[in-house]
């Protein structure tokens, strides 16, 4: 499969149709629909009249949109009982956005229940027999396996970055705020952020910069100053990830990288314990009328947060989200402009079975912390499945982010992921 930009360009010059690509991308999606699930919604026939009709700077590239996030031509319908055959009467500004600038959405990536934890149908492309992560697991499969360009995800704990890691592509959650929510199914709001999926990193780049409204470029620098970071729960991380990780660090410091290493006082322990609190609290909010009026149909995982977030104690609360700021304050003390901090993207590889979706330990804290970080598809676990290296930039808006990812992506010869072999 052709990568997004190659497909953009290849419209521009002539030498494709953007049917033609949808076209290959539908034939991937006949093929291994039936072993990977990725989609909640597909109709060939829509895909196909909005590639006949498409124009604008994104002509040839393919989004798959996590069916948390408002499509007014497909239903959206979360991956709950509650909202079966819903239709909305506008698409979420995200969508619309790409919509506009011409490329084509493919369908609605299958979900967790409301984003949350409940799994959806999807499996791993590597293997069926393992998670590919959640809650955004259809747009990293769906990704991973060949049939989309680029998919949008969520991100509530670690819903971008873990299945990114477990599905060997690259992922992206933005600096919190960045991209608009507008038209998203919100499950907790002060920490829900939009962010996507790709095959290779200039995809995701060209993504953000259109809905993030700001350049996010992939030029490498001569050099970049990570930090590599013991962050709370590295304890619980694989041998084979902790290897990975010193093994890319070599690697980005041969090719002209500074390095330092950087141990994270108590302060981030307690506040990786607060995230809980401050999505229960938040869950509950946005769940409030559901719960009045279909907790029945609500799974047990759900409906356990959302009554920890209801008999929430105000004062815990409100010292949680002190422990919170004291946090990103000591981090920001703790590093400097420009330096990148490095950490696993998941505890190890995909785990075997679909009961559950994996751990989030990696990404609590910098989901709470509202910083931007990149999770690259750096090598394989002991079982061959992918294992990612996750980037932060502690900063901002993340202006030093994609620059040193792309920095990583030379030094560590990344390939553009291949299209998973499968029957």
């Amino acid at each position: 499969m052709l990568s997004g930009g190659q497909s953009i360009a290849a419209v521009a010059e002539g030498r494709q149709t953007v049917v033609d690509i949808v076209e290959t991308q539908l034939a991937r999606f006949e093929q291994r629909d039936h072993a990977v699930k990725a989609w909640a919604h597909l109709d060939p026939d829509l895909a196909l009249r909005q590639a006949g009709t498409v124009r604008g700077p994104l002509a040839g590239l393919t989004v798959g949109v996590k069916d948390v996030l408002a499509t007014v031509d497909m239903p959206t319908q979360c991956n709950s009982p509650i909202f079966e055959g819903h239709w909305t009467n506008e698409d979420a500004a995200c969508v619309s956005a790409l919509r506009a600038a011409g490329a084509v959405i493919l369908g609605k990536t299958a979900t967790t229940e409301f984003a949350f934890q409940a799994p959806g149908p999807t499996r791993n492309p590597y293997d069926p027999t393992r998670t590919p992560g959640g809650s955004s697991q259809g747009s990293a499969a769906a990704v991973a396996d060949g049939q989309v360009h680029v998919a949008l995800t969520t991100q509530t704990g670690g819903s971008t970055v873990r299945p990114a890691s477990y599905c060997g592509v690259y992922g992206y959650k933005p600096p919190f705020g960045t991209i608009g929510v507008e038209g998203l199914r919100l499950l907790a709001p002060a920490l829900d952020t939009i962010g996507l999926h790709g095959a290779t990193l200039d995809d995701v780049a060209t993504v953000a910069s259109l809905l993030e409204d700001r350049a996010r470029l992939t030029e490498p620098p001569a050099s970049v100053r990570f930090v590599k970071l013991m962050s709370p729960n590295i304890d619980q991380v694989e041998a084979a990830m902790i290897d990975l990780v010193d093994t890319t660090m070599g690697r980005l410091a041969t090719a002209g990288a500074t390095m330092r290493d950087l141990v994270l006082p108590e302060i981030f322990h307690a506040a990786d314990d607060c995230h809980r609190l401050i999505m229960a609290a938040g869950m509950a909010r946005s769940f409030r009328d559901l719960w009045r009026t279909d907790r029945a149909r609500l799974s047990p995982s759900i409906s356990t947060y959302i009554e920890l977030g209801m008999t929430a104690d105000d004062q815990a609360l409100a010292e949680a989200w002190q422990i919170r700021a004291r946090a990103l304050a000591t981090l920001q003390a703790l590093t400097e402009p420009g330096e990148i901090l490095v950490t696993p993207a998941a505890l190890g590889e995909a785990t075997v079975g679909l009961e559950s979706t994996g751990n989030a330990a990696m990404h609590r804290l910098w989901t709470l912390l509202h910083v931007g970080t990149i999770s690259l598809p750096v090598g394989t676990g002991p079982s061959g499945l992918p294992l990612g290296v996750q980037l932060i930039d502690p900063m901002g808006w993340g202006d030093h982010l994609f620059p040193a990812a792309a920095f990583a992506v030379k030094a560590l010869d990344l390939p553009a992921r291949a299209v998973v072999a499968g029957a």
